[in-house]
């Protein structure tokens, strides 16, 4: 009897789902579909603009940020703001110069396959840049072992080898030869104090790239060293 009775209920359902349909048909309209709560927007985030460069007196780039934890992973490293004190003096006559910039470029410093850059940008072309090998930090051991065993170094209390660039008032300055110091290295924050005694000026600019520049000049000779470059570095996470 249960049984029956469930069919008998299920019969004038049946009806009017025949009704519903028949009138979809008829109409030539089909139900609107339900939104999708997951679409998102597609537009990508705008970049950031550069902050205007900050003259400041010689004294600002002779400092040298307070020492802290280095961590010699090489992982984790992800910085979002701080700035650059970089000092320009030129071999001869006047003109030595002290300009902060502000950090710039992509949050993460690590440059496949074996590189941590540091950039920092101005607009109108200037800014600055603080690039060194990976090996230099992590002292070439390997990331943490499967069976959990994480190789140990030494603490990093000596220079390093670095590449440091500086365009400032439209001449750009490279030395291939600076060392650096590392204050500080942690997923917090990283710090350090560089020093080159031999900058070149250059005459492609990374921080205006132009195409009167003639790529195919010869750059197996180095032009002659022009300046010093000098100064500090601070970012956070």
């Amino acid at each position: 009897m249960r049984r029956a009775l469930h069919t008998r209920l299920g019969l004038p359902g049946l009806a009017v789902i025949g009704v519903l349909l028949t009138g979809c048909a008829d109409t030539g309209e089909m139900p609107a579909e339900p939104a999708d709560d997951r679409a998102v927007s597609s537009a990508q985030p705008a970049p950031r603009t550069p902050a205007p460069a900050q003259r400041r007196g010689l004294e600002a780039c002779g400092q040298t940020p307070p020492a802290g934890r280095v961590v010699r992973s090489g992982y984790g490293l992800d910085y979002s703001s701080g700035s650059i004190h970089v000092a320009v003096t030129p071999y001869a006559g006047p003109g030595a110069a002290c300009v902060e910039f502000a950090k710039s470029g992509a949050d993460d410093p690590q440059v496949p396959p074996d590189t941590l850059l540091f950039t920092f940008a101005a607009p109108n072309g200037e800014g600055a840049q603080v690039e060194f090998d990976t090996v230099a930090l992590t002292g070439g051991v390997l990331p943490p072992l499967g069976n959990g065993y994480v190789p140990k170094v030494g603490p990093l209390d000596y220079p390093i080898n670095a590449r440091v660039g500086a365009s400032i008032g439209g001449t750009y300055y490279f030395a291939d030869q600076c060392a650096v110091l590392l204050r500080t290295v942690t997923a917090e924050g990283a710090s350090g104090r560089f020093d080159c005694a031999a900058a070149a000026t250059r005459a492609a600019n990374p921080f205006a790239p132009s195409d009167d520049v003639d790529y195919n000049l010869d750059d197996t000779v180095p032009p002659p060293p022009t300046a010093v470059l000098s100064g500090w570095f601070s970012v956070k996470h």
